[in-house]
């Protein structure tokens, strides 16, 4: 009878334990739509929070990138301008294009030999300086003999180029006075001179160049020779100084002469206007072909007097006159159809007194225009300058 009992005990707790174990399952059994909904969401929130994370990261990039940018600034191209100063003499060479200095007037291109030739003096003379002072502790080193070279190819440069410049002058200015062509040789020869004395020290470094560049010790007498030619360049130079003074001169009295002569043309422009002022005419033409005919024994007389270029008072005298006679007869026989020939007459004159040699050959040409049209309309036959002999045949 006990045992039953405890049996039956035993088995009700053993039905509560399973009946337990039923009910923990069903409750734990997993909720698959809650927890994909709960993946989906933490999925969107990490995704939000990477998100943020990533912008951050590069707003603080772009930060520190700006920062450095203000400490480093991005470099920009920058054009720099060196100016090579050779010594204290020659600090600038300025050389002025062929094509332009070919254009310039007598003046300007005399005042650009002075400048030429100082330049080319300068230039030799600092080549000669500094190879004399390489030489100075009788060593002479790869370097020395580089930065002697620039120096030596400057004074070339500007040699060559004050001796165009001479060499233009002399072609477009042959008219030149006597003292000015010798001044202008002279400085040619003592610029060809400079220049046999700056080959004179480059082939002294070039010597010098190969000897070192061949390892091998340099002489004494290559040394003393470009000390040498250093010295010759240095009194050429002077030479060059020397004859410059004298086209200097050449030229100052060259303008001084073209202002006295100036002054003079002034002068007898006055003097012939005066002295022409009061002709009055000698000869009176019987008639309108008699009076071409003075016109043109004037354009005659007149032509012929600038054929030397010049017009002295007898010449002057002597074309005031025909003219004068040559306008009167035009004013008595020849109506208002030669009012203009009388008044080319005058302007032809006035310009001869007065030295306009251009002037006054325009008016001639002008004038014998005119005569032929006028001839024509008064029934003459086809002349030279329409102009007839006088009626009554041929004149002795």
């Amino acid at each position: 009878m006990k045992t039953l009992p405890r049996i039956f005990v035993l088995s009700l707790l053993l039905f509560l334990l399973a009946a337990c174990g039923r009910g923990r399952d069903i409750n734990n059994t997993p909720n698959v739509e809650a927890t994909v909904a709960a993946a989906v969401q933490a999925t969107a929130v990490a995704q939000t929070q990477m998100q943020v994370s990533v912008d951050a990261a590069v707003q603080a990039t772009t930060v520190a990138q700006n920062a450095s940018a203000a400490l480093t600034p991005t470099p920009t191209p920058v054009v720099i301008t060196t100016t090579e100063i050779v010594t204290e003499i020659v600090t600038e060479i300025v050389y002025v294009p062929q094509d332009v200095y070919v254009t310039m007037s007598e003046d300007e291109l005399e005042a650009l030999i002075d400048e030429a030739v100082a330049q080319a003096v300068a230039a030799t003379e600092a080549s000669a300086e500094a190879a004399a002072a390489v030489t100075s502790d009788a060593v002479v080193t790869s370097q020395e003999v580089e930065s002697v070279e620039v120096y030596v190819q400057l004074a070339e440069e500007t040699i060559a180029y004050a001796e165009d410049v001479l060499a233009t002058y002399g072609q477009l200015y042959t008219d030149s006075s006597a003292e000015m062509v010798d001044a202008l040789n002279g400085i040619q020869q003592e610029l060809a001179t400079l220049n046999d004395s700056a080959a004179s020290i480059a082939t002294s470094l070039a010597e010098i160049s190969t000897s070192l560049e061949a390892g091998l010790a340099l002489a004494e007498e290559s040394i003393a020779q470009l000390e040498s030619a250093a010295t010759a360049a240095q009194a050429t130079a002077d030479q060059v100084q020397a004859q410059a003074v004298v086209w200097q001169a050449a030229v100052q009295a060259q303008v001084a002469q073209a202002q006295t002569a100036q002054a003079a043309f002034q002068n007898q422009a006055a003097d012939f206007a005066a002295l022409i002022q009061d002709i009055q005419p000698q000869q009176m033409a019987a008639d309108l072909p008699a009076s071409l005919q003075m016109v043109r024994s004037f354009a005659e007389v007149a032509q012929h007097s600038l054929a030397d270029g010049q017009i002295d008072q007898n010449e002057i005298l002597a074309i005031a006159q025909a003219g004068a006679n040559a306008s009167a007869g035009l004013q008595r026989f020849g109506g208002p159809q030669m009012q203009g020939m009388s008044g080319s007459i005058d302007t032809i004159t006035s310009a001869l007194a007065r030295n306009d040699l251009p002037a006054a050959q325009q008016g001639l040409d002008g004038l014998n225009r005119q005569m032929p049209a006028i001839g024509a309309g008064n029934g003459t036959t086809d002349r030279p300058g329409a102009v007839q002999p006088p009626t009554g045949g041929r004149r002795p």
